[in-house]
């Protein structure tokens, strides 16, 4: 079985001989499949051990908390410890990943896609910003929170409110103008979290690095999805453990610096670096590039918003009627 996605021009295809396997990456992906065609990057899953006995000796180039990486010219070899395997050869667009594990091969597969897809915007000059991106009458909302700040269970209860409509719940994309392009995933509960979401939709799986998730499909929401929007609202996100709950205004520089991490540094938004090739001098030459463009994007988004600090307090209900109250004055016409 395969299945095709576009991202903005960049192809990539997932197949296996296990059908439910693909299935389950498109599910994570269902906004970009497109028709069968040709396809720049190829991903094979196959649900079998790690064939360890026909990687070359070499040393290991790094590690991270999920895996060990091995480099050999333009091939990687990354090790899940045993479990699992990802051989990707760059020269050919082709990632190879092994596992008896149907949730490892699931994330790797998911994981690989961000990271291929995120350095393919970062070279074109459309970057991901880590926040809940919505839409209201044709105005755009972003809100910054840290990962596991709410930003999911604020995008389910604003998308039982009419007039929203959902660019991203984790990543929209920022383009050269500071438009916001959509960029819509499955979204992610924790498993006793009650979504009122038909069982259909949901999908509990197990994580490398974290607690099990309840992932929703973004199908559930197909009717309530938006295109590419002009910025009118930024909020910067600030977790208080009291009640208060509002929304003030902020300056730009401060605005800017909660860029500097959840778009510039990219805080959040995840990289995949035992996926990107290391080329010494070049190498940091290019990522500097993409600190100057993020940067540049950035300023742009900030000069077509209005920013303000975003108090939540504990209270969710309270949290989400200051919101919306506060979006019904400052967006209440086209």
């Amino acid at each position: 079985m395969k299945t095709r996605f576009d991202f903005l021009g960049l192809t990539i295809t997932v197949e296996s001989a296990t059908p439910s396997l693909v299935e389950e990456v498109r599910r994570d992906f269902s906004y970009f499949v497109a028709p069968d065609g040709p396809a720049a990057v190829r991903i094979d899953l196959h649900r079998s051990p790690p064939p360890y006995h026909e990687l070359p000796p070499i040393a290991a180039s790094f590690a991270t908390p999920r895996n060990i990486c091995y480099r050999e010219n333009d091939t990687s070899y990354i090790d899940y410890f045993g479990p699992g395997l990802a051989v990707y050869d760059r020269g050919r667009g082709y990632c190879a990943v092994y596992s008896e594990d149907d949730d490892l091969l699931h994330e790797i597969a998911y994981l690989f896609t961000l990271s291929t897809v995120g350095q393919w915007l970062d070279n074109r000059g459309i970057h991901r910003l880590h926040a809940l991106g919505v839409s209201y009458r044709n105005q755009g909302i972003l809100l910054l929170l840290p990962s596991g700040g709410g930003k999911s269970t604020m995008a389910l209860r604003l998308m039982r409110e009419p007039g929203f409509l959902l660019l991203s719940e984790d990543t929209p994309l920022i383009d050269r103008r500071g438009q916001i392009l959509p960029f819509p995933l499955r979204l992610g509960v924790r498993p006793e979290q009650h979504t009122g979401i038909p069982q259909q939709f949901l999908r509990t799986v197990k994580r490398m690095e974290f607690d099990p998730k309840t992932l929703i499909d973004l199908d559930y929401f197909r009717n309530r999805l938006g295109g590419k929007t002009a910025p009118a609202l930024l909020l910067v996100g600030q977790r208080n453990l009291g009640e208060v709950s509002e929304i003030v205004p902020l300056g730009r520089a401060r605005a800017f610096r909660a860029l500097l991490s959840h778009m510039i540094i990219g805080l959040g938004v995840y990289q995949g670096l035992e996926f990107l090739l290391e080329r010494g001098l070049r190498d940091l030459a290019g990522k500097l590039g993409v600190g100057v463009s993020r940067t540049r994007n950035g300023l742009a988004l900030l000069r077509r918003s209005r920013t303000h600090r975003f108090v939540l307090g504990r209270d969710v209900d309270r949290n989400v009627q200051t919101l919306l109250a506060f979006v019904a004055k400052n967006c209440g016409s086209d």
